[in-house]
């Protein structure tokens, strides 16, 4: 426009020359005739620059007219792409939103699956956490080897009750070679307890500042040598035995706190809950394999002492790879590791736990479990070949049953609990009483119905029958002892997740007690009854669990600050 301008002004000045020269140009008759001539040409000439330049400014105007229009096309064309692009770009976001909370959505749901799986308790989920991906190996072969080091602690755990089961089959011919009475019998079974209950708490401590894969490991071996050399203590005499079986209890003693330790420090945890169930569950298939195999290589493989010969050394094999595999292997850890709290030291609000009444519940709930359950594991097989006269072989057998209804019903009840919660249906607390309940009530009835069944039927009349009717009762009270699972084990971490893993390490002491009392007052008590199976074994369980069952009744799943309340 400026330059339009100048042109213009440029016109206007030689348009002003122009007139002057026509002036000037004007004839004189005093002026000669070729003096006039040369004025006619210079005026010419002007009109022919005037033209010119008339004409270049008509020229200018057009070409920056086109020009402008050109300028103003080519603005439009980039908005419309502009436009364009921000439509596209606008799509794709709300698209990635959708697809964000389509997979938020999925991780929920896939979270709130896992809950179900893991009893119906509750998920936290810190958002300050690092992706996995920066503190796990998520690598294809991280994965096979994390998987490979879960499935050893399956084995390992398989073992540990393979060694426990191996002496409630072998004490029957045992108890024939050496003479021992009900009583002593008893003494034998408890002595596992006595280790076992005096290494919960240290198991813990000693995870938490060795590593849970070393003191596995040596966990392993000295249960593994205890085992080993159960035959030749038993033929020294009874307080080396009860040495032996201390040393096993001492050993599985730290398995449950070095394997947490182990997957706490080596399992995403989006992988965790899956981790948990599959290697804790070698305890259920070590008490269902025991059972199952025991009689078997007793009869054909040398007696009694040949389960105990090969079950230790089973356990040397596994810590050969262990040793080799995983134990001094770091690459199955985490890659940071918050450490600050460990040196500074965990303060436990002892008096808070012992002022809380639902502290008590658990510890109540927990003692009478134990009792229950490792009773029963204990004498079961005597129980049969005693009271219901039937084979060493058969009673083994027979035994498998009410612990294969366990698993089972456990595969259901799990599920179950969490659609409970989820869908608003049942409180946690009230998941949490209606399982106990079930677990134990129903568990009071059906033994003291054996109790009954027992008392009237003397061993001479036993037929198919009552075995039938007795097996039968058993499986139903094993089969409803599932429901613990979504009872007492997620109370603690209702109460306190902070706390949960220390308060079931206090509430497993008193279980483990409880299962030294179960295995020795049942063999006291079937002395001073003269064997009678219903006062010594099932009446004071199912006494216990009546209990129990109204001791529970004061339980809420609200979450306690115990740092405050101390």
């Amino acid at each position: 426009a400026r330059d339009v301008q100048s042109r213009s002004t440029a016109t206007r000045e030689t348009v002003d020359r122009t007139a002057d020269a026509r002036a000037t140009a004007r004839p004189d008759p005093g002026v000669g005739r070729a003096t006039r001539a040369t004025m006619m040409s210079a005026m010419a000439n002007a009109t022919a620059r005037v033209a010119t330049a008339r004409a270049t400014t008509t020229t200018t105007k057009r070409r920056r007219g086109t020009r402008a229009r050109a300028m103003r096309a080519e603005t439009v064309t980039i908005a419309r792409c502009e436009g364009a692009r921000a439509r596209r770009a606008s799509t794709a976001g709300a698209k990635s939103a959708r697809e964000t909370r389509s997979a938020i959505g999925l991780g929920q749901k896939r979270a709130a699956r896992a809950a179900r799986r893991a009893g119906g308790g509750a998920i936290e989920i810190n958002p300050n956490d690092p992706p996995e991906e920066e503190v796990f190996d998520m690598t294809e072969g991280g994965q096979k080897k994390r998987w490979g080091m879960v499935f050893a602690l399956f084995i390992a755990f398989v073992l540990c009750n393979l060694d426990k089961v191996n002496m409630s089959v072998a004490i029957v011919p045992m108890a024939e070679s050496f003479g021992w009475t009900a009583t002593q019998k008893g003494l034998v079974a408890s002595a596992f307890f006595w280790g076992y209950s005096f290494t919960q708490i240290p198991g813990g401590w000693l995870a938490s500042k060795y590593g849970g894969k070393a003191v596995l490991f040596w966990g392993v071996m000295l249960w593994s040598f205890g085992t080993l050399i159960a035959p030749w203590c038993a033929a020294l005499g009874m307080p080396a035995l009860l040495a032996s079986r201390f040393l096993v209890g001492l050993g599985e003693g730290v398995a449950p706190s070095a394997a947490t330790g182990v997957l706490a420090k080596g399992v995403p945890p989006s992988q965790r809950s899956k981790a948990v169930t599959s290697a804790f569950g070698g305890l259920d298939v070590g008490s269902l394999l025991g059972l199952l195999i025991a009689p078997p290589i007793i009869f054909h493989l040398g007696g009694w002492a040949a389960v105990f010969y090969l079950f230790g050394a089973l356990g040397f094999f596994w810590g050969a790879w262990w040793f080799i595999s995983y134990m001094r292997d770091s690459s199955t850890d985490m890659k940071e590791v918050e450490t600050t709290g460990a040196k500074k030291g965990l303060s436990i609000p002892w008096a808070a736990f012992v002022r809380n009444p639902q502290f008590w519940a658990l510890t109540v709930a927990h003692f009478t479990w134990n009792y229950f359950s490792y009773g029963l594991l204990a004498w079961l097989p005597s129980f049969l070949a005693s009271a219901m006269g039937v084979t060493l072989s058969k009673s083994s057998f027979l035994s498998i049953l009410p612990y294969l209804s366990t698993v089972i019903v456990t595969a259901l009840i799990a599920p179950l609990a969490g659609e409970l919660e989820a869908k608003k249906k049942l409180t946690r607390t009230q998941i949490r009483k209606g399982s106990q309940t079930l677990c134990f009530g129903v568990g009071a009835v059906t033994l003291t119905m054996i109790g009954l069944i027992v008392n009237a039927t003397p061993v001479a009349a036993v037929t198919n029958q009552t075995i039938g009717m007795v097996v039968g009762l058993l499986s139903v009270t094993f089969g409803f002892a599932a429901f613990i699972r979504t009872g007492l084990f997620c109370g603690h971490q209702d109460l306190s997740p902070k706390y949960a893993s220390i308060m079931l390490g206090v509430t497993n002491t008193a279980a483990a007690i409880a299962s030294t009392l179960s295995t020795f007052f049942t063999g006291l008590f079937l002395s001073m009854t003269g064997g009678n199976w219903a006062y010594s074994l099932f009446f004071p369980i199912a006494a216990l669990q009546l209990v129990s069952v109204f001791v529970f009744l004061i339980w809420k799943s609200d979450p306690v600050d115990f740092d405050a309340v101390a």
